[in-house]
């Protein structure tokens, strides 16, 4: 890693608009940033204030504040696709966001040496706002999905305005690198992507009988396990050695529990499971599915390579990055297909007897690309980068 160029911890601001105890993907990123850097830096979290939150908390690797925000609660709940949210209550909370967080942003911001914003709206229009009076060096991390992926292009100058305007901008994938490039007109993107503590996932026996899948994700329209579940139901109808577990919460919850318990012989819904447990139903899995029709890069896969399982992902941008065909993993053509589906996890069944070796070239993948060593030394590096560069 390079050396420090302050000679102490660096005072990190890290602004995100959604925040624990709410989980997802980029949460888990910040927190590993904020775990893999500790003796290196000091972690602040700005987020917005949820109605079962205190005003502030300390954990053991980060602060968080969290800054008011009158709108109601249920509304603020929209990034966490616990049920579907209009856009227009979106757009006021978002617009809420942007004028409450001014005043804790600019403090917070004078007490920092550096501002690291991961996705760019709302808050990065407060960031650019108050950067008008207090001069900080400002990383943005683009997730994928809800950052440019789902924005309306009525939206995306304003996203185009953040980016262009950070001092560095990273991206999780490759693929999301060349549409922010591409389609944004980024011209200059970091890409250092998602990374797990491989130590904590081990691979389990492998099947001896039936094939054990597992999905687990949040549970909208767009994960296609309604599709997964008709795929699965097919081929155990033909006499295939198949089961499947479901695990998430979502606006989708109560739609998949009914199908699951609609098929109690072959699919088992689990709902929201913590980490322990999902490390539990990993070790007992024999294949994972992600059939997403977008991904920035799924950590959830990336956890299932940790475990030296096989993945079954649509042959899309960011969905499809860590997966190596025929060596750790199979693409699906079309995830919203139901025959495609059945194709894939045909070419599984095919397989069967190379999934031992497949397993140890997940486990090796996952430890060779998408350690949290290798996440956290990229981030240091652009941190450090920038600065060395301030006066």
């Amino acid at each position: 890693m390079k050396p420090n160029p302050l000679g102490r911890p660096i005072r990190l601001l890290s602004v995100y608009p959604t925040f624990w105890p709410r989980q997802g993907g980029g949460q888990m990123v910040l927190a590993a940033i904020a775990q893999g850097l500790s003796k290196e830096i000091t972690t602040t979290v700005l987020t917005r204030q949820l109605h079962d939150t205190p005003k502030r908390q300390q954990y053991e690797y980060l602060s968080v504040e969290r800054f008011w925000n009158p709108a109601p609660a249920v509304w603020k709940e929209y990034a966490t696709g616990v049920q579907a949210v209009p856009f227009w209550k979106r757009y006021l909370v978002t617009g809420i966001d942007i004028l409450c967080s001014l005043m804790p942003l600019r403090r917070l911001m004078s007490q920092s040496d550096l501002v690291h914003l991961h996705f760019p709206l709302p808050l990065g229009v407060s960031i650019l706002m108050a950067r008008a009076l207090v001069k900080r060096p400002l990383v943005v991390t683009v997730h994928g999905n809800a950052d440019v992926y789902e924005l309306p292009r009525a939206i995306e100058p304003v996203t185009r305005a953040v980016l262009t305007r950070a001092d560095a901008v990273v991206s999780v994938s490759h693929d999301l690198a060349d549409y922010l490039q591409r389609v944004m007109r980024v011209p200059d993107v970091t890409v250092i992507p998602n990374g797990v503590d491989v130590d904590e996932f081990q691979p389990g026996p492998g099947a001896t009988g039936t094939l054990h899948l597992f999905s687990v994700s949040r549970l909208v329209p767009r994960k296609n396990i309604d599709v997964l579940i008709a795929a699965v139901e097919q081929l155990v109808n033909e006499g295939a050695p198949l089961s499947l577990s479901i695990a998430g919460t979502g606006p989708e919850e109560a739609k998949l529990r009914r199908l699951a318990e609609e098929r109690p012989g072959f699919v088992r819904f689990l709902g929201f499971i913590d980490e322990a447990r999902k490390r539990a139903v990993l070790t007992e899995t024999d294949v994972f599915v992600q059939l997403s029709i977008r991904e920035g890069l799924s950590i959830a896969t990336l956890e299932a390579l940790a475990s030296g399982v096989p993945c079954v992902v649509s042959d899309l941008p960011g969905v499809r990055e860590p997966i190596t065909p025929g060596e750790t993993g199979w693409y699906v053509e079309d995830p919203e297909s139901v025959p495609s589906v059945v194709a894939a996890l045909r070419r599984v069944l095919a397989d069967r007897t190379r999934l031992p070796a497949m397993r140890e070239a997940c486990r090796a993948d996952a430890i060779a690309r998408y350690s949290l060593r290798a996440m956290c030394e990229g981030y240091w590096n652009v941190f450090t980068g920038l600065l060395s560069r301030r006066p």
